[in-house]
């Protein structure tokens, strides 16, 4: 019995320190989070009076700097920069014509290779004519077609430098046209 309670009595020690050391530590923190709370507090209206003194410094001096301030000028200078810049946007929209012209480029070069195959194998046959003839009437039949290609693809490209003249006109009259402003 002795060593029962004396083992009784070991544990409830045990548990009662347990106990007040966590009680000990919910205090701690407790009083810590007091701190934290009225630091952030104090933190939150010194800055908050911080700004508002900022605040209406900017708003008594912003009627005393617009004085100051050249408006018209500097609007006159955006103004003429936004139309610059809207006269080379309006150069830059040529990607659907150089696709255009990629894909006749590329049709044009399937030609070549497929008339390239083609004598390959009438020449790989030997010397049958009846091959050759049959080649070579292809070849004529196919040439009609590979001109109008390349016909097609002059006029597209001649269109684009056209275009991109056009486009550098307009640039440079704008940038003419505001350069004294932006000067």
């Amino acid at each position: 019995m002795r060593s029962c309670f004396s083992e009784l009595k070991q544990q409830l020690h045990h548990r009662l320190q347990k106990s007040k050391s966590r009680v000990k530590f919910v205090r701690h923190a407790i009083a810590g989070s007091a701190l934290c709370l009225i630091g952030t507090v104090v933190a939150a209206v010194a800055s908050a009076i911080g700004v508002t003194a900022h605040e209406l410094i900017a708003f008594v001096s912003t009627p005393c700097l617009m004085v100051y301030l050249p408006r018209d000028k500097f609007s006159k200078k955006e103004l003429a920069n936004a139309a610059q810049l809207d006269a080379a946007a309006r150069g830059c929209v040529l990607s659907h014509d150089l696709d255009t012209i990629d894909r006749l480029v590329n049709r044009l070069h399937s030609a070549v290779e497929h008339d390239r195959q083609s004598i390959r194998i009438g020449l790989g046959r030997g010397k049958d004519k009846n091959v050759i003839l049959e080649v070579v009437k292809d070849l004529r039949k196919d040439r009609a077609k590979f001109l109008d290609g390349l016909k097609e693809l002059e006029d597209h490209i001649c269109l684009l430098f056209k275009m991109v003249n056009r486009a550098r006109k307009l640039l440079l009259e704008e940038i003419t046209s505001h350069s004294s402003i932006v000067s």
